[in-house]
């Protein structure tokens, strides 16, 4: 009389260790994520970046600040470059009202952007002291120093000119 009991006993303790080991093995298994396919590089970084060479950026300003003198009401501008960001000092034709010098520094951020769209920030200022400070740079920039060269002065610019809202 033990024997079939004890033969019930390890049958029910092997059916239980086998329920629990196929249900406790599938339960605990998830699939492996699929990898994505390499996506395409974004736009920017694909494109150039920016000349580094103080020579190359100069050109590059210059012809940034061609487009901002060309904006109507814009006697002369100067343009320097530091990293992603223009920094554009404008003259006004004189009489120009503020109102209207708002209207002028919306359009030469929107013209120099354009002309370069690997710019992340175009700052415009018609402050005379802050042009005075571009024009500066932007001459040891054109005979050949970096704008690294002006840090101090690069920070100062920075702190007193706001972007342009588009």
């Amino acid at each position: 009389m033990a024997k079939p009991l004890l033969k019930r006993v390890l049958f029910l303790v092997t059916l239980v260790f086998f329920v629990l080991g196929a249900l406790g093995g599938c339960a605990a298994r998830k699939p492996a994520p699929t990898p994505s396919p390499p996506s395409a590089p974004e736009p920017s970084a694909a494109r150039k970046p920016l000349p580094t060479d103080p020579r190359e950026a100069s050109r590059l300003a210059e012809r940034l600040a061609r487009e901002a003198a060309a904006v109507p009401g814009v006697n002369k501008a100067t343009v320097v470059l530091s990293g992603s960001t223009a920094y554009v000092g404008l003259n006004l034709k004189a009489g120009t009202e503020a109102a209207h010098t708002n209207a002028i520094k919306r359009d030469v951020a929107g013209r120099v952007k354009k002309a370069e769209p690997r710019l992340t920030r175009v700052l415009v200022t018609t402050d005379a002291d802050t042009v005075t400070r571009l024009n500066r740079v932007a001459s040891g920039v054109a005979k050949g120093k970096p704008v690294s060269a002006f840090a101090d002065e690069m920070r100062e610019i920075d702190r007193r000119m706001t972007p342009v809202s588009r």
